[in-house]
């Protein structure tokens, strides 16, 4: 996952008109898994040497991917190159996390903090409002990313699912859990935002209908996604953008324009992915895209 942040935060950057001298522009993180994409977004340094963009707060539900995304954050919140070595002590099996956390408690805490261990749509929204405020402190300028869970969109998901319970593929919650994510864009209404999946979203169909094509017209007006009495009814619109070829931001629906396939990029794999990349139609930024010189 770290490979595809590399390809996009340079034209991330120029959104926000410059890059960061002092403070790092916040990022949440939704749906996280262990956090390669929020890793991606953290590698970046700036003109100072310093992280261009922050982890604000990872949400994930798995408690083993919750670990990982704890001892990340732990780990970057020492400045760039200056981990201790006890972290590296740690991870040999040298010494327990628990010593680890208890020598730095403050960056502990503040770990603790940030990787938030909750399953969005069964915590109450309340409380995911609450939490997102919190972090951002009324700042502007931040980034929202993630990928809903992808085993009902993945091909081998889909063929293992349908073969045990068809009625049950065309239920599953995990259809529908995109709109957890869009939930938040609707209230919250990020500048940027990035959403990533397996490229089988593409093809994935409920009721003879295409996923991706309702994702795509939800991500462009998300408050038109619910009901008129959603207290966040009144919603900023969005253009999303390719990453790998020149859209219309506001009615292109070619899935597989939005595919950006690794190995064009001089990474040693062929993992192809769907990347989404949504502007608020206001803010008229200026669009470029990938290059193989820009890694």
């Amino acid at each position: 996952m770290v490979f595809q942040l590399h390809l996009k935060l340079d034209s991330l950057t120029r959104y926000f008109n410059a890059m960061v001298k002092t403070e790092p522009f916040k990022v949440i993180d939704l749906f996280a898994g262990p956090g390669g994409l929020g890793e991606g977004f953290s590698s970046l340094l700036n003109s100072s040497n310093q992280r261009a963009f922050k982890i604000a707060l990872s949400i994930e539900k798995d408690t083993e991917a919750h670990k990982t995304l704890e001892l990340r954050s732990f780990f970057r919140h020492f400045p760039a190159g200056c981990a201790p070595e006890e972290y590296y002590a740690y991870l040999k099996k040298e010494i327990s996390k628990e010593d680890l956390f208890a020598k730095y408690s403050k960056y502990a805490m503040a770990a603790k903090e940030e990787a938030w261990c909750a399953e969005l749509g069964k915590v109450p929204q309340d409380d995911v409002t609450k939490k997102i405020n919190g972090v951002l402190g009324g700042v502007k300028k931040w980034a929202l990313i993630g990928g809903p869970p992808c085993q009902a969109y993945s091909l081998v998901g889909r063929s293992r699912m349908r073969g045990q319970n068809p009625d049950g593929f065309e239920k599953d919650h995990r259809h529908f859990l995109y709109k957890e994510y869009l939930k938040i864009i609707a209230e919250h209404q990020p500048p940027v935002f990035v959403m990533e999946n397996v490229k089988g979203i593409l093809s994935s169909t409920i009721d003879g209908g295409k996923v991706f094509t309702q994702i795509l017209k939800d991500l462009r007006a998300p408050a038109q996604a619910f009901s008129r009495n959603a207290h966040f009814a009144e919603c900023a619109r969005y253009r999303i953008y390719s990453l790998v070829v020149s859209v219309d931001g506001t009615s292109h629906t070619n899935g597989s324009d939005y595919v950006i396939r690794s190995e064009n990029f001089g990474i040693p794999q062929a993992r192809h992915r769907v990347i989404l990349l949504g502007v608020r139609e206001e803010l008229n930024a200026e669009y470029h895209l990938l290059r193989n010189d820009q890694l």
